[in-house]
Protein backbone atom coordinates (compact mmCIF):
# COMPACT_ATOMS: atom_id res chain seq x y z
CA UNK A 1 0.00 0.00 0.00
CA UNK A 2 2.54 2.43 0.88
CA UNK A 3 5.10 1.63 -1.97
CA UNK A 4 1.97 2.05 -4.21
CA UNK A 5 1.49 5.92 -3.32
CA UNK A 6 5.50 6.77 -3.93
CA UNK A 7 6.52 6.04 -0.28
CA UNK A 8 9.88 4.43 0.12
CA UNK A 9 9.63 1.08 2.57
CA UNK A 10 12.58 -1.05 3.36
CA UNK A 11 11.97 -3.99 4.69
CA UNK A 12 14.01 -6.18 7.63
CA UNK A 13 12.32 -9.42 8.02
CA UNK A 14 13.45 -12.45 10.29
CA UNK A 15 11.15 -15.91 10.10
CA UNK A 16 10.68 -17.96 12.71
CA UNK A 17 11.89 -20.86 10.86
CA UNK A 18 15.59 -19.44 11.08
CA UNK A 19 15.56 -20.07 15.40
CA UNK A 20 17.81 -22.53 15.93
CA UNK A 21 20.12 -23.65 19.21
CA UNK A 22 18.66 -24.49 22.48
CA UNK A 23 15.89 -23.46 24.51
CA UNK A 24 18.01 -21.37 27.03
CA UNK A 25 20.13 -19.69 24.08
CA UNK A 26 16.40 -18.77 22.32
CA UNK A 27 14.51 -17.89 25.42
CA UNK A 28 17.64 -15.35 26.27
CA UNK A 29 17.69 -13.50 23.41
CA UNK A 30 13.96 -12.88 23.22
CA UNK A 31 14.43 -11.19 26.40
CA UNK A 32 17.50 -9.00 25.05
CA UNK A 33 19.06 -9.37 21.41
CA UNK A 34 22.33 -7.17 21.49
CA UNK A 35 22.73 -9.12 18.32
CA UNK A 36 19.54 -7.74 16.44
CA UNK A 37 19.80 -4.66 18.36
CA UNK A 38 23.28 -4.08 16.60
CA UNK A 39 22.00 -4.84 12.91
CA UNK A 40 19.12 -2.14 13.06
CA UNK A 41 21.98 0.40 14.13
CA UNK A 42 23.50 -0.82 10.93
CA UNK A 43 20.79 -0.47 8.69
CA UNK A 44 19.94 2.98 10.36
CA UNK A 45 23.45 4.46 9.56
CA UNK A 46 23.06 2.89 5.51
CA UNK A 47 19.37 4.00 5.18
CA UNK A 48 18.95 6.87 7.58
CA UNK A 49 15.31 6.17 7.89
CA UNK A 50 12.54 8.83 8.93
CA UNK A 51 11.06 6.13 10.99
CA UNK A 52 11.28 2.60 12.11
CA UNK A 53 7.36 0.49 12.40
CA UNK A 54 7.97 -2.46 14.00
CA UNK A 55 5.02 -5.05 13.16
CA UNK A 56 6.28 -8.29 15.46
CA UNK A 57 9.65 -7.94 17.35
CA UNK A 58 8.82 -11.31 19.54
CA UNK A 59 10.70 -13.92 19.37
CA UNK A 60 13.98 -13.58 17.71
CA UNK A 61 14.01 -9.13 17.34
CA UNK A 62 13.00 -8.62 21.34
CA UNK A 63 12.65 -5.14 23.13
CA UNK A 64 16.32 -4.52 22.22
CA UNK A 65 15.52 -3.02 18.62
CA UNK A 66 13.39 -0.22 20.14
CA UNK A 67 16.09 0.94 22.51
CA UNK A 68 18.25 0.73 19.13
CA UNK A 69 16.48 3.00 16.91
CA UNK A 70 16.33 5.74 19.80
CA UNK A 71 19.42 5.54 20.58
CA UNK A 72 20.41 6.26 16.51
CA UNK A 73 17.98 9.02 16.53
CA UNK A 74 14.95 7.36 14.68
CA UNK A 75 11.43 7.57 16.00
CA UNK A 76 9.51 4.40 16.35
CA UNK A 77 6.14 2.60 16.17
CA UNK A 78 4.94 -0.42 17.28
CA UNK A 79 1.55 -2.66 15.69
CA UNK A 80 -0.20 -3.54 18.29
CA UNK A 81 -2.56 -6.92 17.03
CA UNK A 82 -2.43 -9.17 20.03
CA UNK A 83 -2.13 -8.60 23.23
CA UNK A 84 1.58 -10.21 24.23
CA UNK A 85 2.65 -6.84 25.84
CA UNK A 86 -0.05 -7.30 28.73
CA UNK A 87 -0.40 -11.10 28.48
CA UNK A 88 2.25 -13.87 27.51
CA UNK A 89 0.01 -16.07 25.54
CA UNK A 90 -1.41 -13.07 23.65
CA UNK A 91 -5.12 -13.83 23.70
CA UNK A 92 -6.44 -13.26 26.47
CA UNK A 93 -7.79 -16.80 26.98
CA UNK A 94 -6.93 -19.45 29.34
CA UNK A 95 -8.91 -23.01 29.84
CA UNK A 96 -11.54 -22.28 28.21
CA UNK A 97 -12.43 -18.74 28.76
CA UNK A 98 -11.60 -15.32 29.15
CA UNK A 99 -8.34 -14.47 31.47
CA UNK A 100 -7.17 -11.09 32.36
CA UNK A 101 -5.16 -12.42 35.21
CA UNK A 102 -2.20 -10.72 33.91
CA UNK A 103 -3.53 -7.46 32.69
CA UNK A 104 -1.36 -4.45 34.69
CA UNK A 105 1.69 -6.83 35.91
CA UNK A 106 5.02 -6.53 35.17
CA UNK A 107 5.93 -9.55 36.25
CA UNK A 108 3.38 -11.83 34.95
CA UNK A 109 4.44 -15.09 37.32
CA UNK A 110 0.87 -16.63 36.90
CA UNK A 111 1.70 -17.08 33.58
CA UNK A 112 4.64 -19.75 33.77
CA UNK A 113 2.12 -20.87 36.57
CA UNK A 114 -0.33 -21.88 34.04
CA UNK A 115 2.10 -22.40 31.06
CA UNK A 116 0.20 -19.83 29.48
CA UNK A 117 2.56 -19.74 26.26
CA UNK A 118 2.52 -23.17 24.07
CA UNK A 119 1.77 -25.55 27.07
CA UNK A 120 5.52 -24.71 27.75
CA UNK A 121 6.68 -23.36 31.32
CA UNK A 122 10.28 -22.52 29.34
CA UNK A 123 8.25 -20.46 26.62
CA UNK A 124 5.85 -18.79 28.81
CA UNK A 125 9.13 -17.47 31.21
CA UNK A 126 10.59 -15.93 28.30
CA UNK A 127 7.77 -14.10 27.58
CA UNK A 128 7.19 -12.90 30.42
CA UNK A 129 11.05 -11.98 31.07
CA UNK A 130 10.72 -10.16 27.76
CA UNK A 131 7.94 -7.94 28.90
CA UNK A 132 9.38 -7.18 32.54
CA UNK A 133 12.82 -6.72 31.37
CA UNK A 134 11.55 -4.22 28.81
CA UNK A 135 9.53 -2.60 31.63
CA UNK A 136 12.81 -2.42 33.80
CA UNK A 137 14.64 -1.01 31.28
CA UNK A 138 11.87 1.85 30.57
CA UNK A 139 11.44 0.94 26.42
CA UNK A 140 7.81 0.87 26.52
CA UNK A 141 7.54 4.52 28.10
CA UNK A 142 11.02 5.65 26.46
CA UNK A 143 11.48 3.93 23.53
CA UNK A 144 8.26 3.86 21.27
CA UNK A 145 7.04 6.92 20.06
CA UNK A 146 3.69 5.73 19.21
CA UNK A 147 1.79 2.23 19.57
CA UNK A 148 -0.90 1.49 16.46
CA UNK A 149 -3.65 -0.26 18.09
CA UNK A 150 -5.92 -2.05 15.54
CA UNK A 151 -8.95 -1.48 17.77
CA UNK A 152 -10.33 0.59 20.73
CA UNK A 153 -10.76 -2.53 22.91
CA UNK A 154 -6.76 -3.34 22.27
CA UNK A 155 -6.18 0.41 22.98
CA UNK A 156 -8.29 0.30 26.68
CA UNK A 157 -6.67 -3.19 27.36
CA UNK A 158 -3.00 -1.33 26.98
CA UNK A 159 -4.21 1.74 28.85
CA UNK A 160 -5.37 -0.89 31.48
CA UNK A 161 -1.68 -2.58 31.28
CA UNK A 162 -0.32 0.48 32.38
CA UNK A 163 1.32 1.79 28.72
CA UNK A 164 0.61 5.26 28.07
CA UNK A 165 -2.28 6.67 26.70
CA UNK A 166 -1.53 9.36 25.12
CA UNK A 167 0.96 7.33 22.96
CA UNK A 168 -1.52 4.62 21.81
CA UNK A 169 -3.57 5.63 18.62
CA UNK A 170 -6.27 3.29 16.72
CA UNK A 171 -5.78 2.03 13.33
CA UNK A 172 -7.91 -0.92 12.02
CA UNK A 173 -6.65 -3.16 9.38
CA UNK A 174 -8.01 -2.76 5.64
CA UNK A 175 -8.90 -4.71 2.63
CA UNK A 176 -8.21 -4.02 -0.74
CA UNK A 177 -11.93 -3.96 -2.40
CA UNK A 178 -12.63 -7.21 -3.32
CA UNK A 179 -16.13 -6.04 -5.38
CA UNK A 180 -19.81 -7.00 -4.00
CA UNK A 181 -21.51 -10.22 -3.94
CA UNK A 182 -24.51 -11.21 -4.06
CA UNK A 183 -25.54 -13.80 -1.48
CA UNK A 184 -27.07 -16.04 -3.83
CA UNK A 185 -25.39 -19.27 -2.33
CA UNK A 186 -27.58 -19.06 0.66
CA UNK A 187 -25.59 -20.21 3.14
CA UNK A 188 -23.76 -19.43 6.22
CA UNK A 189 -19.93 -19.82 6.27
CA UNK A 190 -17.17 -19.60 8.68
CA UNK A 191 -13.83 -18.97 8.18
CA UNK A 192 -10.85 -18.74 10.85
CA UNK A 193 -8.72 -21.05 12.78
CA UNK A 194 -10.56 -24.43 13.78
CA UNK A 195 -9.81 -23.61 17.74
CA UNK A 196 -11.47 -23.42 20.92
CA UNK A 197 -11.61 -20.06 21.51
CA UNK A 198 -12.39 -19.25 17.59
CA UNK A 199 -16.05 -20.99 19.23
CA UNK A 200 -15.84 -23.87 16.79
CA UNK A 201 -18.19 -26.11 19.25
CA UNK A 202 -20.70 -23.94 19.67
CA UNK A 203 -20.95 -23.28 16.19
CA UNK A 204 -21.11 -26.48 15.61
CA UNK A 205 -24.04 -27.46 17.90
CA UNK A 206 -26.37 -24.01 16.78
CA UNK A 207 -26.85 -26.15 13.52
CA UNK A 208 -28.47 -29.02 15.74
CA UNK A 209 -30.83 -26.36 17.10
CA UNK A 210 -31.34 -25.16 13.47
CA UNK A 211 -34.52 -26.75 11.77
CA UNK A 212 -34.64 -24.88 8.52
CA UNK A 213 -32.18 -26.60 5.50
CA UNK A 214 -29.65 -23.95 6.22
CA UNK A 215 -26.39 -25.13 5.02
CA UNK A 216 -23.10 -24.01 7.17
CA UNK A 217 -19.77 -24.16 4.78
CA UNK A 218 -16.40 -24.09 7.16
CA UNK A 219 -12.96 -23.02 5.70
CA UNK A 220 -9.94 -23.26 7.54
CA UNK A 221 -7.80 -25.75 9.55
CA UNK A 222 -6.39 -25.99 12.72
CA UNK A 223 -6.58 -28.63 15.85
CA UNK A 224 -10.44 -29.24 16.13
CA UNK A 225 -10.87 -30.40 12.38
CA UNK A 226 -11.78 -33.62 13.27
CA UNK A 227 -14.86 -32.22 15.47
CA UNK A 228 -15.64 -30.43 12.26
CA UNK A 229 -15.04 -33.55 10.04
CA UNK A 230 -17.42 -35.70 12.57
CA UNK A 231 -20.14 -32.89 12.42
CA UNK A 232 -19.90 -32.75 8.56
CA UNK A 233 -20.29 -36.79 8.31
CA UNK A 234 -23.45 -36.67 10.94
CA UNK A 235 -25.46 -33.65 9.32
CA UNK A 236 -25.72 -33.15 5.65
CA UNK A 237 -26.02 -29.42 5.96
CA UNK A 238 -22.49 -28.88 7.07
CA UNK A 239 -19.50 -28.93 4.86
CA UNK A 240 -15.71 -29.12 5.23
CA UNK A 241 -13.97 -27.11 2.92
CA UNK A 242 -10.59 -27.14 4.36
CA UNK A 243 -7.81 -24.36 4.04
CA UNK A 244 -8.64 -22.01 1.01
CA UNK A 245 -6.67 -19.39 -0.72
CA UNK A 246 -7.58 -15.66 0.03
CA UNK A 247 -9.23 -15.48 -3.23
CA UNK A 248 -11.57 -18.63 -2.81
CA UNK A 249 -11.90 -16.99 0.46
CA UNK A 250 -13.53 -13.79 -1.26
CA UNK A 251 -15.37 -15.44 -3.51
CA UNK A 252 -17.31 -17.81 -1.13
CA UNK A 253 -17.87 -14.98 0.83
CA UNK A 254 -19.63 -13.12 -1.92
CA UNK A 255 -22.39 -16.14 -2.16
CA UNK A 256 -22.99 -16.83 1.88
CA UNK A 257 -25.95 -15.26 2.94
CA UNK A 258 -24.45 -14.44 5.98
CA UNK A 259 -21.03 -15.06 7.88
CA UNK A 260 -20.61 -17.07 11.35
CA UNK A 261 -18.01 -14.72 13.76
CA UNK A 262 -18.03 -17.32 16.45
CA UNK A 263 -14.88 -16.43 18.57
CA UNK A 264 -15.08 -16.47 22.19
CA UNK A 265 -12.39 -14.78 23.34
CA UNK A 266 -11.75 -11.14 22.95
CA UNK A 267 -10.61 -11.28 19.63
CA UNK A 268 -8.27 -8.00 18.81
CA UNK A 269 -9.89 -7.37 15.56
CA UNK A 270 -12.04 -9.19 13.16
CA UNK A 271 -10.51 -9.56 9.60
CA UNK A 272 -13.08 -11.63 8.10
CA UNK A 273 -15.82 -9.70 9.12
CA UNK A 274 -14.02 -6.33 6.78
CA UNK A 275 -13.96 -9.23 4.47
CA UNK A 276 -17.15 -9.96 4.56
CA UNK A 277 -18.32 -6.30 5.00
CA UNK A 278 -16.03 -5.54 1.38
CA UNK A 279 -18.95 -8.41 -0.05
CA UNK A 280 -21.98 -6.97 1.83
CA UNK A 281 -22.27 -10.19 3.75
CA UNK A 282 -24.03 -9.22 7.03
CA UNK A 283 -22.20 -11.12 9.73
CA UNK A 284 -23.37 -12.90 13.17
CA UNK A 285 -21.35 -11.92 15.76
CA UNK A 286 -20.69 -13.53 19.33
CA UNK A 287 -21.23 -10.08 21.74
CA UNK A 288 -17.79 -9.96 22.84
CA UNK A 289 -16.98 -5.88 23.84
CA UNK A 290 -14.50 -5.74 20.36
CA UNK A 291 -17.21 -7.76 17.54
CA UNK A 292 -19.55 -5.28 19.47
CA UNK A 293 -17.59 -2.04 18.09
CA UNK A 294 -17.52 -3.97 14.86
CA UNK A 295 -21.04 -5.26 14.11
CA UNK A 296 -23.93 -3.21 14.38
CA UNK A 297 -26.45 -5.24 15.87
CA UNK A 298 -29.63 -5.12 13.37
CA UNK A 299 -27.35 -2.92 10.72
CA UNK A 300 -24.77 -4.72 9.75
CA UNK A 301 -25.71 -7.91 11.30
CA UNK A 302 -26.87 -9.87 14.39
CA UNK A 303 -25.30 -10.26 17.88
CA UNK A 304 -25.87 -12.91 19.82
CA UNK A 305 -24.58 -14.82 23.34
CA UNK A 306 -20.76 -16.05 23.34
CA UNK A 307 -20.82 -19.89 23.54
CA UNK A 308 -24.20 -19.94 23.53
CA UNK A 309 -25.22 -22.23 20.46
CA UNK A 310 -29.33 -21.69 21.15
CA UNK A 311 -28.92 -18.08 20.78
CA UNK A 312 -26.84 -18.59 17.80
CA UNK A 313 -29.41 -20.91 15.79
CA UNK A 314 -32.31 -18.09 17.09
CA UNK A 315 -30.29 -15.87 15.36
CA UNK A 316 -29.73 -17.97 12.47
CA UNK A 317 -33.22 -18.56 11.68
CA UNK A 318 -34.23 -14.53 12.45
CA UNK A 319 -31.82 -13.79 9.83
CA UNK A 320 -33.17 -16.56 7.55
CA UNK A 321 -36.72 -15.73 7.87
CA UNK A 322 -36.57 -11.99 6.61
CA UNK A 323 -35.09 -11.94 3.63
CA UNK A 324 -36.12 -7.93 2.76
CA UNK A 325 -34.03 -7.15 6.58
CA UNK A 326 -31.46 -9.24 5.19
CA UNK A 327 -31.41 -7.35 1.96
CA UNK A 328 -30.98 -3.93 3.62
CA UNK A 329 -28.28 -5.42 5.96
CA UNK A 330 -25.93 -6.49 2.86
CA UNK A 331 -26.61 -2.81 1.87
CA UNK A 332 -25.82 -1.62 5.20
CA UNK A 333 -22.57 -3.99 5.36
CA UNK A 334 -21.08 -2.75 2.57
CA UNK A 335 -21.70 0.85 3.31
CA UNK A 336 -19.56 0.06 6.52
CA UNK A 337 -16.62 -1.28 4.87
CA UNK A 338 -17.09 1.60 2.14
CA UNK A 339 -16.77 4.07 5.47
CA UNK A 340 -14.21 2.39 7.52
CA UNK A 341 -12.23 -0.40 6.15
CA UNK A 342 -11.04 0.98 2.99
CA UNK A 343 -7.38 1.39 1.52
CA UNK A 344 -7.18 4.70 0.71
CA UNK A 345 -8.50 5.54 4.52
CA UNK A 346 -5.77 3.47 5.36
CA UNK A 347 -3.66 4.79 3.74
CA UNK A 348 -4.53 8.53 5.21
CA UNK A 349 -4.74 7.31 8.46
CA UNK A 350 -1.33 5.67 8.83
CA UNK A 351 0.63 8.41 7.27
CA UNK A 352 -0.89 10.70 10.05
CA UNK A 353 0.57 8.40 12.90
CA UNK A 354 3.92 8.14 11.13
CA UNK A 355 3.96 12.19 11.11
CA UNK A 356 2.85 12.30 14.84
CA UNK A 357 5.75 9.93 15.66
CA UNK A 358 7.98 12.11 14.09
CA UNK A 359 6.98 15.25 15.24
CA UNK A 360 6.83 14.12 18.92
CA UNK A 361 10.35 12.65 18.24
CA UNK A 362 11.44 16.12 17.22
CA UNK A 363 9.32 18.05 19.83
CA UNK A 364 11.55 15.87 22.33
CA UNK A 365 15.22 16.46 21.00
CA UNK A 366 14.07 20.52 21.14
Amino acid sequence: MLRARGEEVLDHVLNNSEIKGNLVTIGLRSIWNTQEADRIKDLIRSTKPDLMKVDNFFPLFSPSIFEAAKSMGVPTALSVRNYRLICPSANLFRDGHVCTTCVGSKLALAAIQHRCRQQSYMQSAAVVASNAYAHLRGVWTNSVDRYIAVSSFVKQQLVAGGFPEERILVKPNFISDTGVGDGSGGFGLYVGRLTEEKGIHSLLSAWQHIPQAIPLKVIGDGPLESAVRSAAESDSRIEYLGRKSLTEVCEYLGKAAFLVFPSEWYEPFGRTIVEAYAKGTPVLAALTPPMNAMVDHGVTGLLYKPGDSKDLASAVSLLISDPQRLGRMRAQARERYLTLYTEDQNYQQLMAIFHQCIETHLAQLA
